[in-house]
Formats: C-alpha cells, structure tokens, sequence
C-alpha cells in the first residue's frame, strides 16, 4: 500500500456517541475497529475496558502491568479512601446523563423556579470586590486580553470576601486548601496577598504547575503543596499537613457539577473528624453537569416541588441557558437604532425569547447554589449567596460564602 492509494486505507467503524460519526483510526488489514475499540468487537477476547476507567482499554495480557502505572489509579496513600465523600448509589463523574426532559416538563419547572427566586432573591447580595494588587496589576499591564482580565477580576473578588471574612489570614498558623486548583492561579494570588500562609492544593488531573512553580521561584518563602486525587476519595482529616493547622479554609474556583456537592461533603466530612474548619468559599459551575443523587440541596428544592429524576432535569436543562451566550443586550448591541426598528418581527420575537431563556437559566443556578447554601447551614455554619462578580465577566457569577 502507498500513500496514494487512499481506496486501500480501512478506518474504524465504531461510532464515537458524543460526536455522531465514526472513529477514523485507521485498522488493520482484516479487522472492523482500531485497537481502542477492539473491544466492541464481537470476536474481541484480546482488549477489555480498564477497571479504573472505562473510557480507556488495555489488552488483557498486560492488565496487570497497566494498572500498576494507569492515570486513573487511586494512589496508595492514607488520605485516599475510595467513594469516602460519595452518597449511596451515587454514579461516576464520567457517566453520562441522559435523561431528556419534555417540553411540559420544563414549563412546570419555569414556574415553580419564578415562584421560588421571587422568595428567595432579596436574600442573594451583590458584592464586586477588588484588591489593590490585582488592581495595580491590571493598571500595569493593559495589554492583557479580555479573557485573562476577567479571570483576574474574578480572582479578586474571591480573595476579597475570604480576606473580608477572615479566611484568608498572613499568619503561618493558617492552612488555605484549594480545591480543583487546576493550575494554581488563584493560590498564586492568595500566596501573593498573605505569603505566610500555607497553601495546600488538591486536583484529579495532571497539571504542569504553571503557577505554583511561578509563586515559588518569585518567592521561595512560599508553602505551597499539591496533591492530586479525585475529590470523592479524599479525606482531608488524614492529610498530615493540615492537622498542625490552628485554622483552616479552603476555596475552589468553578468546580464542575457535582464536584461542587462532593467537596461540600469533603469540608464537611473533615470537620466531623475534627478538622478546625473556619469556613470556606465554593464558586460552582456547570449545574448542567450535576445529578440529583448527588444535589446537596435536595431538601430545599423539594419545598418547591421539585424532587423527581424528572424535575431535576428540567432544573438543570434549564440552568444551562444562562451559558448560551446570549446577552440581554445582545438585540441591540452592534446596530443602530434605526436598524433594529426595521428588524422583521419573527427576529424581534427570536431575541426576546433568547432574554426570557436567560433570565430563566440565571434564576435557576440561583435556586442551585440557596439550596447547597441551605445544606451547608443545616450543617452548622453561617452561609450566604453572593453575587460576586457581574454576568459580563462570568455568567458563573455567584458565591456561596460560609464561616464558623
């Protein structure tokens, strides 16, 4: 065979669910599926879906040897207990979640969210924090780009309210965890404010540690660890360096779905063991992502009629209007005036629509967040919902805040 021969080239067959088409691997003379999806083959006995994850296979004479060095292992360390912060019957994060719902469903879901939001709205605040030395950054490097800038204007905010609460303490007695710390970026910034405190960082997924090396290597003083693990087998009460902590936080910055749930859990389960836990501050996201099994807030969305596999997928469905990228301004934003009077009716009808699914998603990520809020005072802390940076920079916007 020659590259020129394009005819003689045999591609996978299987049919990759999220994208609707299939593999292009190519295969082996002979054989329907490449080596990753052998296994789907009916006269497959050599690959098989790897215990740790299934999303990846492995041939089955060098399973043993693969788990030894698998990305997805539970590392043999004291503080990794499997499923220590999941519910019962709780299902993993990388199942899908298909159900659908109708379009009555989610009619009486809008409902009972106006109801509720109208209730519970006087008890969100609005608090757009700022802190000198990301100001004076800002003010330094104009040039930056929008995106990194509203990265920066969010991470101000969050270390304004944990410094406004006390969370956030330059004392070396301290401990700041950061939960799904993902680069650091903000730890780097919290290092940054009160460089005496001790920062300790949990992932489940590599990184490069970008910015812890950054904070390190500007100031070697800095203590600043990292481990990685999912956040369902975490139990933070056997983590050594914590326990010579007189106090503790911890943060997380847009922890997707029911990660948020489970590092809820995680605080929570810590403090039963003893943890001296101040309080925290939780920025989720994603609320498409997340599974009633899992909903911390279960309780508070059923005072609202809104208990059932199939509510909770209207809520979520819902939820996930708010990200569409639409702007309640976005009809007028770019045209004149007098343009948008000539508009034809049916894409006046279109843009208003668009503003009442906006409007409608944001009220639902509201009810998600005073229903965790709920949990979490039910748990013995003082909580709040904030607001704490407006939607142009996020449409992640909201803040639950909790102190002892």
């Amino acid at each position: 065979m020659t590259p020129t021969e394009p005819s003689e080239l045999h591609r996978c067959s299987y049919i990759l669910p999220k994208k609707g088409r299939s593999c292009r691997m190519l295969v082996k003379a002979g054989n329907k599926f490449c080596g990753e999806h052998a296994v789907f083959s009916s006269s497959n006995e050599d690959r098989i879906p790897c215990p740790n994850d299934p999303k990846h296979t492995v041939a089955r004479t060098q399973l043993a040897s693969h788990l030894k060095v698998c990305n997805s292992r539970l590392p043999e360390e004291p503080w990794i207990k499997e499923g220590f912060n999941c519910v019962k019957g709780e299902t993993r994060y990388d199942d899908k979640i298909d159900l659908r719902p109708t379009a009555g469903e989610i009619s009486a879901v809008i409902d009972k969210i106006n109801k509720c939001h109208d209730t519970i709205l006087s008890e969100v605040e609005e608090a757009f924090l700022e802190i000198p030395l990301i100001t004076e950054y800002l003010e330094k490097n104009q040039e930056l780009n929008d995106k990194n800038k509203k990265h920066l204007v969010q991470i101000a905010s969050i270390i304004g309210h944990l410094t406004s609460s006390e969370l956030l303490r330059n004392n070396e007695s301290s401990c700041l965890f950061e939960l799904g710390a993902g680069k650091a970026q903000l730890s780097y910034w919290m290092a940054k404010q009160a460089p005496k405190c001790k920062y300790f960082l949990m992932d489940r997924s590599g990184s490069r540690n970008k910015y812890d090396n950054k904070a390190i290597q500007e100031d070697p003083s800095v203590s600043l660890k990292r481990i990685r693990c999912s956040i369902e087998h975490l139990d933070l009460s056997a983590v050594d360096s914590l326990k010579g902590a007189d106090s503790l936080s911890a943060v997380c910055k847009h922890f997707c779905g029911s990660a948020t749930d489970a590092g809820i859990r995680c605080l929570l389960n810590g403090v039963k063991n003893g943890l001296p836990l101040d309080g925290f501050v939780l920025v989720p996201c994603c609320h498409h992502k997340s599974r009633l099994v899992e909903y911390c807030g279960q309780e508070f969305l059923k005072e609202w009629g809104i208990e059932s596999d199939a509510d909770y997928a209207a809520l979520r469905h819902v939820a996930s209007w708010a990200n569409c990228g639409f702007s309640e301004n976005n009809g007028e934003k770019e045209e004149k005036k007098e343009e948008v009077e000539k508009k034809k009716p049916k894409l006046i009808l279109d843009d208003e629509i668009q503003v009442s699914k906006l409007r409608s998603g944001r009220k639902a990520k509201i009810l998600f967040e005073m229903g965790r809020a709920r949990y979490i005072s039910k748990m013995g802390f003082k909580t709040k919902v904030l607001k704490y940076t407006s939607y142009d920079v996020s449409p992640e916007n909201l803040l639950i805040l909790a102190t002892a």
